[in-house]
């Protein structure tokens, strides 16, 4: 099964997300965590508290910022169906624009085929190896493109890997002030 929880900043999509993937019966549950750490003493404090946060929930972690393919291909663990919950597409898709030596860098939004080998492929291969897999991503940004060359590039990508995963995802899910709505 995918599943595709999307909605606004501070929305509770993470915590219906994890929610969900508790309620699975298939065990273990893997927590696939995407956001990079920046080196600053915020970005420490900011992992340290998602770590707190499912601390005792039943998860093992696997933080992975970038360069899903490859860390997929050398997982071993990866062909026992289970739980993985990606949180959150937003970050994968930022570390693979701009960190150095991120797969996507300087490629071009238009190039689908780049986006499905980075950020979706890897996505679908899991699903299709029979885990459920829900990926956790913000709601685009509504009201226009963002402002500026790279964060126009950036909704770019972001609009084209929601659009590849919600097209084939078995349920697609919504998140307004804590309360799921089911789309799909």
């Amino acid at each position: 099964m995918l599943i595709l929880v999307f909605g606004g900043s501070g929305s509770g999509k993470s915590e219906y997300a994890e929610k969900l993937a508790l309620e699975e019966e298939k065990d273990p549950r893997w927590y696939l965590a995407t956001m990079q750490n920046d080196g600053s003493e915020e970005g420490y404090a900011r992992i340290r508290k998602h770590r707190e946060k499912r601390k005792n929930k039943g998860f093992q972690t696997l933080e992975w910022d970038r360069d899903l393919p490859g860390r997929l291909d050398a997982w071993e663990k990866r062909e026992t169906p289970s739980v993985i919950l990606l949180e959150d597409l937003g970050n994968l898709v930022a570390n693979e624009m701009f960190s150095s030596g991120g797969a996507l860098k300087d490629a071009d939004p238009e190039k689908e085929d780049m986006m499905r080998k980075w950020i979706t492929g890897p996505i679908d291969s899991l699903h299709q190896q029979g885990h459920t897999v829900i990926v956790v991503c913000d709601i685009l940004d509504e009201d226009g493109p963002l402002v500026g060359k790279e964060l126009n590039r950036y909704d770019g990508w972001m609009a084209a890997a929601v659009r590849d995963l919600a097209e084939r995802a078995d349920q697609l899910v919504e998140v307004i002030a804590g309360i799921p709505n089911r789309i799909r």
